[in-house]
């Protein structure tokens, strides 16, 4: 959910075994650009994210892509419901499955010594109405809304397997204990996908990716545009 900020390239930071440089690669395929789906839902979106176009259409085809595996979609950390929407629309031919959106809609949680740069309380710009606005007028009845931390106080509305789990929580305590909850439930090629992977404000969603990356059960992608992918190989 944050913007990238440029870490200070000494490395000079309480989480000195990270680095950072300013990331630029030189591939020019952009198929966001000729996927008419996607850009209709996108610009209609653009206005209730804070997440780059770039992620965004990996997260629409991630999405796709769990026609073939069992369970609904889940997305903790869900500002003004931009993504939410476009996973939503993805899936919204997939009748089995629903997609949920959990936010506490008051800000950032569960900030600890892990975390840099947030404190809590950050992205309270935001509301569980604008929120349905959003939906609703994208005609969404596919999605689910929970309000209040997760898991401990939604998480029981939660049934049934989870194919995607997109976090996007910016701190690594609430990334740990969503990651933790979902794991019994995520099918086998499912996905696990991380927003600010690699962010200098996000140095506790890094940490605990770095962590988490050890667990055989996933192969780990690590994509330049700030994601870190996990997919349940069993």
């Amino acid at each position: 959910m944050c913007k990238e900020r440029l870490a200070n390239e000494s490395g000079n930071n309480p989480l000195s075994n990270i680095k950072h440089s300013k990331v630029l690669p030189y591939a020019t395929y952009s198929p966001w650009l000729i996927d008419k789906d996607f850009a209709a839902i996108y610009s209609r979106i653009i206005t209730h994210t804070l997440v780059d176009i770039y992620r965004c259409y990996e997260l629409w085809t991630l999405a796709k892509q769990t026609a073939t595996v069992d369970g609904d979609i889940l997305e903790v950390g869900v500002w003004r419901g931009g993504t939410g929407a476009i996973l939503a629309e993805a899936v919204k031919d997939i009748s089995s499955k629903t997609v949920y959106l959990a936010d506490t809609f008051s800000g950032v949680v569960k900030a600890g010594e892990n975390d840099t740069y947030y404190q809590g309380g950050e992205h309270a710009d935001t509301s569980l109405e604008i929120v349905k606005e959003l939906i609703q007028k994208q005609s969404l009845n596919n999605v689910t809304l929970l309000q209040g931390i997760f898991p401990e106080d939604t998480a029981s509305k939660v049934t049934g397997k989870i194919s995607l789990l997109h976090s996007d929580v910016d701190v690594y305590q609430s990334s740990k204990d969503i990651v933790e909850w979902c794991l019994p439930r995520l099918s086998i090629g499912g996905f696990i996908v991380f927003d600010d992977y690699g962010f200098s404000t996000c140095q506790g969603v890094t940490t605990y990716c770095e962590e988490f990356r050890k667990n055989p059960d996933f192969r780990f992608i690590h994509n330049l545009n700030g994601h870190a992918i996990f997919i349940k190989l069993k």
